[in-house]
């Protein structure tokens, strides 16, 4: 057993000075990495390293080479040591910084560690920061960031890379403020995340905290990414942090409870990236305006709002999920007195095996898209089964007005029939590089004509089939990027006064009875500005 040394011989990371050499140093390491040589993957060049002091100050360290034969068998992530006499350097400029020391300190042939029996410092060192600061662009870029949450969403693996590094997964975390935060994982933190999400009930609450984590902006979208192997991902993990976090939350965290909502959404889809840059026409909202032939179409743009005189949900038929109307001719807003035994509905879909038939409610939510050529109405429609109300907030949360999407548009049988040009979404993407990928198409055509590659319709999966977290979530940088525009806000955007609406919108739909399938449904309406209309604009709350 190695002796204790005296504390008094102690310095304290905040008080290292490279005009000393005779530094001791007590400390926990909370992380270690090895760089791997560039021109032999199994050769080891360093080690990194991130100590923690009992004060709770940390200092990134390096072990070189020359020197790792006498301590990469002996140091150990998560033990505490003593460090005598390192040397002390200087951070290079402009480099990302994992802890906010200016210095680091190397061990040399001089540098003794000896291992610490006690040590009363924290056991990982976490530093969170709050959502709002990231989101707020208060905190520095060049310095990394701890962050805890719960899961809200997670999109599907983008694997458009043959690097198995460069694979990521996108999820948003939301803190007990329920403000959301959009993350990056990289590598093998998105497959550690996946292998979780896989191997787990979905009904769980999933708590996250990525430590030693970059912010990353694009297209003035504040996110959180994994850096390198530098990072460090606690999943539900049985730690004080996790626990705490999850009491905050004030929800109970059995697997079977009731109280508890799918929070992955997964998508079993085309790739994200085949379906929206290869497979599908781009277009503009121009030349979607009259409905021609049935088809598929990709466009970009922005919501302005969700329009509000218009029910959010119809009678689907329980046999084909197609709108149903009441059979007697009678008013069919008296949908939501479905246990009436004198109303009878009839199904008009000429492929549904039932004419007479009994109903359940479903969503269809219309939202208001605008680009540089028009603006159209795109509905948003349930595909499967009862959702809970909290589920559907979090789905209009995402696509609060001001975003700039990508959608898939369906064009339906209906739509040509009657000159409807009132469309569902099959699909969303908020992927930054996507949207500007389509968007420099438009610039490259200077005509405005389709730009992507054609696709018949057999390829396609039945929009019936889809359920509403394919047609809704099925994205890389997540379907909501829970920040605001850098130049239009300076807080997190909350839905604001949308949720009186909403709750008068929605409340009506739940506990009826629910079904497997869903297809369009009849949408009035050929100008979509017709007249009576109205927009619910979800507005951005600013920090005052």
């Amino acid at each position: 057993m190695v002796p204790e040394m005296g504390d008094h011989n102690i310095t304290f990371i905040d008080d290292v000075d490279a005009l000393r050499d005779d530094l001791t140093l007590k400390v926990r390491v909370i992380n270690l990495w090895k760089h791997m040589s560039s021109y032999n993957k199994d050769n080891v060049w360093a080690i990194e390293l991130i100590l923690l002091d009992e004060k709770g100050s940390k200092i990134q360290a390096t072990v070189y080479k020359k020197c790792l034969y006498r301590f990469i068998n002996l140091l150990k992530d998560g033990s505490a040591f003593y460090i005598t006499n390192p040397s002390v350097a200087s951070q290079k400029p402009g480099i990302f910084k994992l802890t906010p020391q200016d210095q680091k300190l190397t061990f040399v042939q001089d540098t003794v560690v000896t291992e610490c029996a006690e040590f009363s410092g924290t056991k990982f060192g976490f530093s969170f920061v709050e959502y709002e600061s990231i989101l707020s662009f208060l905190h520095p870029e060049d310095t990394s960031v701890d962050v805890i949450g719960l899961v809200v969403v997670v999109s599907e693996m983008m694997i458009d890379n043959p690097d198995k590094s460069k694979h990521r997964l996108t999820i948003h975390i939301q803190d007990a403020s329920a403000v959301q935060l959009r993350v990056i994982l990289w590598g093998d933190y998105a497959y550690k995340m996946q292998k979780y999400i896989d191997n787990n009930p979905p009904n769980q609450h999933v708590v996250v905290i990525l430590q030693f984590a970059q912010i990353t902006v694009r297209r003035d979208r504040p996110s959180v990414n994994t850096y390198f192997t530098s990072s460090k991902l606690f999943i539900n993990s049985d730690i004080d942090e996790i626990t705490l976090f999850k009491k905050s939350l004030d929800v109970d965290d059995r697997p079977d409870s009731t109280s508890n909502t799918i929070s992955v959404i997964e998508s079993k889809q085309l790739s994200e990236f085949d379906d929206f840059l290869v497979r599908t026409k781009l277009k503009t909202i121009a030349e979607i305006f009259e409905p021609l032939e049935r088809t598929y179409f990709i466009i970009v743009g922005t919501i302005k709002g969700i329009l509000q005189n218009e029910r959010w949900f119809y009678p689907a038929c329980t046999n084909c999920s197609y709108c149903a109307h009441v059979n007697d001719a009678k008013d069919d807003t008296n949908v939501h007195q479905s246990n009436a035994k004198s109303i009878t509905y009839i199904c008009h879909n000429r492929n549904c095996t039932k004419t007479t038939t009994s109903v359940v409610l479903r969503f269809m939510i219309p939202i208001r898209v605008q680009d540089n050529t028009g603006t159209i109405t795109l509905t948003m429609f349930e595909k499967k089964g009862k959702i809970s109300f909290e589920e559907v907030e979090t789905i209009l949360n995402f696509i609060r007005g001001g975003l700039k999407l990508a959608f898939k548009i369906s064009v339906t049988d209906f739509n040509v029939l009657k000159k409807n040009n009132q469309y569902g979404i099959t699909r969303v993407s908020t992927n930054v590089d996507i949207i500007e990928q389509l968007e420099n198409k438009f610039t490259d055509s200077q005509t405005g004509t389709t730009q992507s590659l054609d696709i018949g319709l057999g390829e396609f999966e039945s929009q019936d089939n889809r359920n509403l977290k394919d047609a809704i979530s099925g994205t890389d940088e997540n379907i909501t990027p829970s920040t605001v525009d850098k130049n239009s806000a300076t807080s997190p955007m909350k839905v604001n006064n949308t949720t009186p609406v909403l709750k008068r919108n929605l409340e009506e739909v739940f506990n009826k009875e629910s079904n497997e399938k869903l297809s369009s449904s009849k949408t009035p309406k050929v100008s979509p500005d017709g007249p009576g209309k109205q927009l619910l604009n979800v507005k951005m709350e600013k920090s005052g």
